[in-house]
């Protein structure tokens, strides 16, 4: 299949301003599993890489714990399809309360994703997910 640029393809772009409406929501992992596939996968993040749906609950579980209020602005995104797999590029900012800290947290973060699609539904899902370096912005509200 030729490359095609999905950047301004609503179908990606939805599946990530979904992905971070959960994670910003704290939606029940069970809401976030279908969006991740289990085998292969590989979810780096600086604390910790996750490579199956329990290290996903595992992990998931306890960022809900150490932060609260969280929030998550999709600022730059693009993405490319060959061969069945999208290669997303994009910048998010992450805001939250950390609550051993009491304080609240704001980030810039570069990411790189790459999704397949799901054999049994055809939607997309996540198998890697790289999070760059955490760059502290000010509050943006």
């Amino acid at each position: 299949m030729p490359e095609t640029n999905s950047g301004e393809n609503p179908e990606i772009r939805d599946f990530a301003q979904n992905w971070f409406d959960l994670l910003s929501g704290h939606k029940p992992v069970e809401e976030l599993l279908p969006l991740v596939a289990d085998e292969g996968l590989e979810m780096a993040f600086p604390e910790r890489t996750l490579r199956s749906h329990a290290d996903f609950r595992d992990w998931y579980a306890v960022v809900g714990e150490a932060f609260a209020d969280q929030s998550h602005t999709l600022e730059e995104f693009t993405a490319a399809e060959a061969d069945g797999l999208v290669d997303i590029e994009l910048t998010v900012v992450w805001a939250a309360e950390h609550l051993a800290e009491g304080a609240r947290k704001v980030f810039r973060v570069k990411q790189s994703w790459q999704l397949d699609r799901d054999p049994a539904t055809g939607a997309p899902r996540i198998v890697r997910y790289r999070v760059g370096i955490l760059t502290p912005v000010e509050d943006i509200g």
